[in-house]
């Protein structure tokens, strides 16, 4: 079966690895502020995916947290006793998903102004497609960063099913990540550098 020569409305034959050479992505003579929306889509891309990185850093720390206090308790005492971060682990699946979107909705834009330099018009599908996602995916970010913001500098995570005492041998025992968001350097991380890929969002 011969490859096809055209591939969702682009011509595969016009596409040149060269194309990706420095000079050749900020070549001047293109037009639509070209250079301007690499810039930005790459600004935009590298700074959502910081962010969902340092996401899953503290998503990862906050679930074998949980498990290990409540397996824990489990063996000392016999006691079902829950160590609740639903909050924070809710605001990051949030991040990890918008800023996955957009990483690939940016990475697509980005190949195409790449390999189709001097190329005004484009499928219909396209279009549609460039029109409609960026605003879903600006706006869940938004409600990432607020939420994020919201639970990450107001809320604590929690302990029931055990004494003010147990709950502080739990906390000394496994101490890090402590139930105060704040006081975890990941999650100030995740959260300011969300603010800003939502500002490069919005910019693209």
């Amino acid at each position: 079966m011969p490859f096809p020569s055209t591939v969702w409305g682009f011509d595969l034959s016009e596409a040149r690895w060269s194309a990706f050479k420095g000079k050749n992505m900020f070549d001047k003579r293109w037009p639509h502020l070209r250079r301007e929306r690499l810039f930005v889509y790459q600004l935009a891309q590298c700074i959502c995916m910081g962010a969902t990185l340092a996401a899953t850093v503290s998503m990862a720390e906050y679930n074998h947290l949980q498990t290990h206090v409540q397996q824990f308790a489990l063996a000392q005492t016999g006691l079902e006793v829950v160590l609740h971060n639903n909050d924070i682990i809710a605001g990051e699946i949030l991040t990890l998903t918008f800023g996955a979107f957009i990483s690939t909705l940016f990475g697509l834009e980005f190949i195409i102004l790449v390999l189709w330099p001097g190329r005004t018009s484009y499928p219909k599908w396209y279009n549609y497609t460039r029109m409609t996602l960026p605003v879903i995916m600006t706006v869940g970010l938004l409600v990432a960063a607020l939420v994020s913001t919201t639970v990450v500098f107001k809320r604590s995570a929690f302990i029931t099913g055990a004494s003010a005492e147990m709950q502080e041998e739990y906390t000394t025992l496994f101490f890090r990540p402590p139930l105060k968001y704040i006081s975890y350097p990941a999650n100030v991380v995740y959260v300011c550098f969300l603010w800003v890929g939502w500002v490069c969002t919005v910019a693209a």
